[in-house]
């Protein structure tokens, strides 16, 4: 009850949501992407190594930051690589721009790993961690299932899938600003 009457908790999932949205979304409509931006099919699958490289090392470093600094001190800046790397994806058209998104989006997805696990306890302590994990996971979930059908009916609708992918930077940079707090 209390985390739920906690007006911080909810600036935290506006940014905890981000990663699975935005990545579902721009995931599930691949072959679309592929197809805007003249690449080939294989060209995209080949840079999936290139995230998982830098999700790996982002999360490795995110720990030991943590250790350092602490899970609050980095929530703000998570989601930065996040927003970079949706610039690069809605403006970047030559092939390279397809890795730098996949290192930059695996830097996020590493350390947004590795920060909200740490968070948690950090905040709220430790005496009721499953049952906020489990609420926080849910919420997760929730989003990141409804990312492909909200960005395919605005598809439908006449709005390009880079132009929603340049919003979710906007909203990656915005919702940096909203975790500072």
């Amino acid at each position: 009850r209390e985390l739920v009457r906690d007006r911080y908790f909810y600036l935290i999932l506006i940014g905890a949501m981000a990663p699975g949205f935005i990545g579902t979304v721009i995931f599930f409509h691949q072959i679309h992407l592929v197809e805007l931006r003249g690449w080939s099919q294989q060209l995209f699958a080949s840079s999936f190594p290139m995230m998982a490289v830098f999700t790996v090392s982002s999360a490795l470093i995110s720990g030991q930051l943590i250790d350092r600094f602490s899970a609050t001190a980095l929530l703000p800046f998570f989601l930065l690589p996040l927003g970079g790397a949706c610039l690069v994806l809605a403006f970047g058209e030559a092939q390279w721009t397809n890795f730098l998104f996949m290192a930059m989006i695996g830097l996020c997805f590493g350390a947004n790993n590795t920060i909200l696990g740490a968070l948690w306890p950090e905040v709220y302590g430790t005496a009721h961690l499953g049952a906020i994990r489990a609420l926080v996971l849910a919420v997760m979930v929730f989003a990141t299932a409804m990312g492909p059908g909200i960005s395919g009916y605005l598809i439908d609708n006449g709005i390009p899938l880079p132009r929603q992918i340049g919003v979710a930077a906007v909203y990656c940079f915005a919702a940096s600003l909203l975790m500072a707090f």
